[in-house]
């Protein structure tokens, strides 16, 4: 969402993520000939007012006689990026990468929204196709567009791309010559999900990930993603292999779920099944029905997580959440709770920890917003959307505590609870065919759910708000709401501010 449009929807605070540390982690390469291409990432923090935001930058490493592919990617208050360059000689931008799209592309020198005095698209870079001697035109029917209005058209081209060390050749991409983004987009999804593809009517062309297979570069479509914690400075992307230093126990399989109609899956769906709380004490208990079957979209373009508004109800009576003016709040104090809200995937569990769903809210001015107590307000990374389709988001707030292997062409998604802050590495490639993903293994009874896919966007939430700004209490003296909610009866001090980014579906669908 773009800044101004921000500030004029929001209506309270907005995320902090303070750290501006740029860090590499050390890899420690195996012996033998994987095919491995790593993509490190670093956390850097430039928006004075904690808007979750795009921003980038980030350091890059080729992982010796292995086909993988490694890539360091900036974590700019939720949303994160990687370094890469274009054209030859090559010129350096900053994309942002994103499970939740397939299209490639870049801010163009000739757009008058990135010459404007104000400069905006000068932390991400812009392309000039007449400085490349490798640039070829292909079409000039490109165009993106997304819920919040924002939008780039122009030209399909190609041209030699380098990322992780490694470089593709004749790859596709968008040149955004008329736009009102200011940052370009590296969409590592299905090719059936391009938007040329639904929008246009065309087939698919060779995307990032299916060129790093015909070029050789790694074995198969498939890659891993490790955002580390709310607080870290460094994660990774690693295509073609994984990283078994980076995950707790064995990786856990769930098929990808399709949409009506289609015979194969073209996003990163998959069911839902349970939700719930662990207290302290390592209670459990389940919010809502024992069986869910909700598609859920795993994508990294998104700060937060996106539930039914049924569902979110729940939870947030048995959290202390607060749904005021379109953000879900909670006192900060919630972070220092040992618990975590659990999400069930046809019998595996992932256990996102709440100082992973606490995040700092300040006013426009860099104030701390309170409630009428002095105690101060946090975001809570789980908000409620009232989709007329049915399908809903895992995005950052979730994909931090997961490790996630993609695997496009079994159609499955691994996924393990991760170990935070760890330098230590063991990568393992990622082979072909059946069963290619090493240290998985399939979850004995996988559910999936058929969805349809044709919503035209991430609209707000309708979930009713109550007549004032007091925090809601339960009267249901849980595990949860006794030993999980914070203060409740007290008034926000409620203020100009700045909401969450919401997520960047291209309008038109899923597509």
């Amino acid at each position: 969402m773009g800044y101004n449009s921000v500030l004029a929807t929001a209506l309270l605070v907005a995320s902090s993520l303070t750290s501006s540390v740029l860090a590499e982690p050390k890899l420690s390469v195996p012996t033998g000939p994987p095919k491995v291409v790593s993509f490190p990432f670093a956390k850097v923090n430039k928006n004075p007012f904690n808007i979750p935001y795009r921003n980038r930058e980030r350091h890059r490493k080729r992982q010796e006689d292995k086909k993988t592919v490694i890539q360091l990617l900036d974590n700019a208050d939720y949303l994160y990026y990687a370094n890469i360059s274009i054209g030859t000689p090559p010129q350096p931008l900053r994309l942002h990468i994103d499970t939740g799209s397939s299209d490639l592309w870049v801010e163009s020198s000739e757009s008058e929204f990135c010459q404007s005095l104000s400069n905006p698209c000068a932390l991400t870079g812009i392309y000039d196709r007449n400085s490349s001697s490798t640039y070829e035109f292909v079409a000039n029917d490109f165009h993106i567009s997304y819920a919040d209005k924002e939008y780039s058209q122009g030209d399909y081209a190609k041209e030699t791309f380098e990322v992780g060390g490694v470089k593709i050749e004749g790859l596709q991409f968008g040149i955004g010559l008329e736009t009102t983004s200011s940052e370009g987009i590296m969409g590592i999804g299905y090719n059936a999900n391009e938007v040329q593809v639904d929008w246009l009517g065309k087939d698919p062309y060779p995307n990032l990930i299916d060129l790093m297979v015909e070029q050789g570069h790694i074995n198969s479509r498939a890659y891993s993603l490790w955002l580390n914690d709310l607080d870290a400075a460094t994660g990774e992307i690693l295509f073609g292999g994984i990283d078994t230093a980076k995950y707790k126990g064995k990786l856990h399989t769930v098929p990808i779920d399709v949409r009506r109609g289609r015979k194969e899956p073209s996003e990163f769906m998959i069911t839902l099944t349970t939700l719930g709380l662990t207290n302290n004490a390592g209670e459990t208990m389940g919010i809502g029905d024992s069986e869910l079957t909700i598609p859920v979209l795993l994508d990294s373009g998104t700060s937060y997580t996106y539930l039914p508004s049924s569902l979110f109800r729940k939870l947030a009576d048995e959290v202390g959440v607060q749904f005021v003016s379109g953000a879900s709040v909670v006192a900060c104090s919630l972070r220092d709770y040992n618990g975590t809200v659990d999400f069930g995937f046809s019998g595996y569990e992932i256990h996102v920890p709440f100082n992973e769903l606490v995040v700092d809210a300040f006013d426009v001015y860099g104030d701390p917003i309170t409630f009428e107590s002095g105690e101060q307000v946090c975001f809570f990374g789980i908000f409620p959307e009232s989709s007329s389709d049915n399908i809903y988001v895992l995005g950052d707030t979730f994909l931090r505590s997961a490790y996630v292997v993609y695997d496009l062409d079994n159609a499955e998604i691994s996924l393990a609870n991760i170990h935070f802050n760890v330098s230590d590495s063991n990568i393992m490639e990622i082979g072909t065919g059946k069963d290619a993903v090493p240290d998985a293994t399939g979850v004995e009874n996988p559910v999936t759910v058929e969805y349809t896919g044709t919503r035209g966007s991430h609209d707000r939430a309708t979930f009713t708000e109550s007549s004032t700004s007091s925090p809601t209490s339960t009267s249901d003296e849980s595990i949860a709401s006794t030993l999980l909610r914070p203060a409740v009866g007290v008034r926000l001090q409620l203020g100009f501010s700045c909401g969450p980014s919401w997520p960047r579906e291209p309008e038109g669908g899923l597509l």
